[in-house]
């Protein structure tokens, strides 16, 4: 028996409106749900920024609240980089205001200084700042009623007591390259007001280009430590682009003085030794913090600051033993607990 038209119309009616009153409350979700917007200082192809992410998609997998959150890179320090600062700053810019969100991840500090610190004082976005060397005061965090964070705190003490350990019973000399950006300027400040005991810091460069690098390291073969900040993409003499890895590989191989990084690259690219702090850590927290800070439920106002002191242990063990080196096990343990143990 066909069925009469009208019924047909009335059930087609009823499916059509329900799915209009789906597709509007999907919206009206996508519009409600709580946005987070992460900014990097540098490129997406840095390890470094490529660790932190890995650490906040893993947080987000763990995460049972509806949440949005996109990316988006400064792209800062690549000798290579198609864009000026302020260019990118103002693309970081159009990014906030088109997202509108109700959280800003900053990473580093160049991140904060050119962009967050904008917003200080505003309902929205609430700044999250994560891995700055400055002090939260130094951007204008302190008192403001929208920012916290996590301030990163080189593990200066644990480097110091690996000279120790390596040097043990005397004074040891230590010289100290980075790159000539506002990270490591912070980081260098840190280590100058550090009280290094029985080490002394005797030289330090902050570069911009691979040769006035690699002149440091041959001006530093009295120490008895070269300290490697961190190591970026730098213009040669010749106007070719030597990599992060090629610095760090060509400083492991040609240093006289022992070197010991504090970024975790520097082992992954060839290295020997680094005591650095946790990128997917840090990642994880920030992640969780926000999250904490968008639920209504807890507490009015920013989750507390935080300054980590935490880090990581990386290991490659062939360079070590073609110095002589042999490293307390508790080091080897504590790579290979981390999956940072090299042959």
């Amino acid at each position: 028996m066909r069925k009469p038209v009208a019924t047909k119309l009335v059930k087609n009616l009823l499916i059509g409106g329900f799915i209009v009153a789906f597709v509007v409350l999907l919206g009206v979700f996508n519009v409600t749900k709580p946005r987070i917007l992460v900014l990097h200082s540098a490129a997406p192809d840095s390890p470094w920024v490529q660790q932190v992410d890995r650490g906040m998609r893993e947080a987000l997998k763990q995460n049972r609240r509806p949440v949005s959150v996109e990316w988006n890179y400064l792209g800062l320090g690549s000798p290579t980089a198609t864009r000026s600062t302020e260019e990118a700053r103002a693309q970081a810019r159009r990014a906030i205001e088109q997202m509108n969100p109700d959280v800003l991840i900053a990473v580093d500090d160049e991140a904060n200084s050119l962009v967050a610190r904008d917003y200080i004082g505003r309902e929205t976005p609430r700044i999250l700042y994560l891995s700055i060397d400055r002090t939260p005061a130094e951007f204008g965090y302190a008192d403001a009623a929208n920012a916290t964070g996590i301030a990163e705190r080189m593990p200066w003490a644990a480097v110091r007591d690996a000279v120790t350990d390596l040097f043990p019973g005397r004074s040891t000399t230590m010289a100290v390259v980075g790159i000539d950006n506002e990270t490591d300027r912070a980081e260098l400040a840190q280590l100058q007001a550090f009280d290094w005991g029985p080490v002394t810091v005797e030289t330090t460069a902050l570069v911009a280009t691979a040769g006035a690098w690699r002149d440091f390291v041959g001006r530093s073969a009295g120490a008895d430590v070269l300290l490697v900040l961190g190591a970026q993409d730098l213009p040669d003499e010749d106007g070719a682009v030597v990599t992060a890895a090629e610095l760090n590989r060509w400083t492991q191989d040609n240093a006289r003085p022992l070197p010991i990084g504090v970024q975790g690259d520097f082992v992954a690219d060839g290295g020997g030794l680094s005591l650095s702090p946790p990128p997917d850590d840090y990642g994880q927290r920030a992640i969780r913090l926000a999250l904490d800070w968008l639920d209504d439920r807890a507490t009015p106002g920013p989750p507390s600051p935080v300054e980590s002191s935490h880090f990581d242990v990386a290991v490659r063990q062939a360079p070590l033993a073609q110095r002589g080196i042999v490293l307390p096990p508790i080091y080897i343990e504590a790579a290979r607990s981390n999956g940072t143990l090299f042959p």
